[in-house]
């Protein structure tokens, strides 16, 4: 009886297994199609990473890096930079503050400064063009409260938006255009160049960003710049209209470091080796009550910028370093193969 029983039941399962409906299968709404693709079966390969192969790829990237790192050094070596920090120099200094008061305030209430001359020695000749900058140091541009305190809109010449903090009035309630610490703290030291004696002409023509004259700057005539000699440093616009001084436009292009140059023009000749450049200055721009400096920079600028050897040496290190890794992978996967060599035998 109790096998019969047993067969029964696996009877009437087996009769209710063939009645059953079949049941298509459905693909879900969000469910991928059945392609290679979505499913990711596509075929693949993984390179492995053995010596060898580490080996020529480190090879080839040693030729591109010491291949680049060589042109760059060749080009940045014939390059000459010389400089001369002036503001500590005694004929700078003495006068800019013409009373002992003003000398211990750090402020110059005429605020005429001083005309002075340093001399540079340009060992190498120095092929055209050369461009002059000037160079501030321990001077942050880069500061928030710096680079925020102007107003856009006003710079581009529309309606003031408020957006200046400091330098927005005169004392007597008169609109400072353009407003703000940035245009009030604008650079007025001037330069002229004699070479070996003879004056030589400093052209400041597109020394500014283009973008900058056309996008940022507008073309209205400034009001009430730098008014107030006893805050200088910090000089008026000398163009008619505010898009007119590319000294200026330069200066509002706030730098990185608290160390910076800004382009002050260039000089279209060359300059012989053993020639001494005699640089007059005006003196005006008062870095001494934060221990700031100011020197000027004659240099020339190749292929790939100017004189800089960070670049060259890093391409050449790293093209050093791939060569060594190359050598030692190649050397690694040599050994390798001689001793599976010694194996079989």
């Amino acid at each position: 009886m109790r096998v019969h029983s047993i067969v029964e039941d696996w009877d009437d399962t087996a009769a209710r297994a063939t009645t059953r409906p079949m049941v298509t299968e459905s693909r879900g709404a969000h469910e991928p199609p059945r392609s290679k693709f979505a499913q990711q079966e596509l075929p693949a390969a993984r390179p492995v990473l053995t010596p060898a192969f580490t080996g020529k790829v480190a090879i080839a990237l040693a030729v591109v890096f010491l291949g680049v790192g060589g042109a760059v050094y060749r080009d940045v070596r014939d390059l000459t930079v010389v400089s001369k920090r002036y503001d500590d120099e005694p004929s700078c200094v003495s006068g800019f503050f013409p009373t002992e008061a003003e000398k211990k305030m750090q402020r110059s209430y005429a605020g005429v400064g001083t005309t002075c001359a340093v001399t540079l020695r340009a060992d190498k000749a120095i092929k055209a063009p050369v461009y002059v900058y000037y160079e501030l140091g321990n001077f942050f541009q880069n500061h928030r409260a710096y680079v925020r305190d102007m107003d856009y809109f006003q710079l581009k010449g529309e309606a003031s938006q408020g957006l200046c903090t400091t330098h927005t009035t005169t004392a007597s309630g008169a609109d400072i255009v353009p407003c703000g610490v940035r245009a009030w703290s604008f650079f007025n030291d001037s330069f002229a160049i004699e070479v070996n004696g003879q004056s030589v002409t400093l052209d400041d023509t597109g020394i500014a960003w283009k973008n900058d004259l056309k996008y940022r700057l507008g073309s209205y005539a400034p009001e009430n710049m730098n008014t107030d000699q006893t805050t200088r440093g910090g000089g008026r616009i000398t163009g008619s209209t505010v898009d007119d001084d590319e000294h200026f436009a330069t200066w509002m292009r706030t730098p990185a470091l608290s160390t910076f140059r800004k382009l002050v023009g260039r000089l279209d000749t060359d300059i012989p080796e053993d020639t001494d450049i005699t640089v007059t200055i005006d003196n005006r721009y008062n870095v001494y009550p934060f221990d700031g400096s100011k020197t000027v920079v004659i240099a020339n600028s190749g292929r790939y910028g100017g004189y800089n050897m960070a670049l060259p040496i890093m391409y050449l290190f790293c093209g050093a370093f791939c060569f060594v890794l190359s050598v030692v992978c190649l050397g690694m996967s040599y050994l390798t193969n001689k001793r599976e060599d010694v194996r079989i035998e």
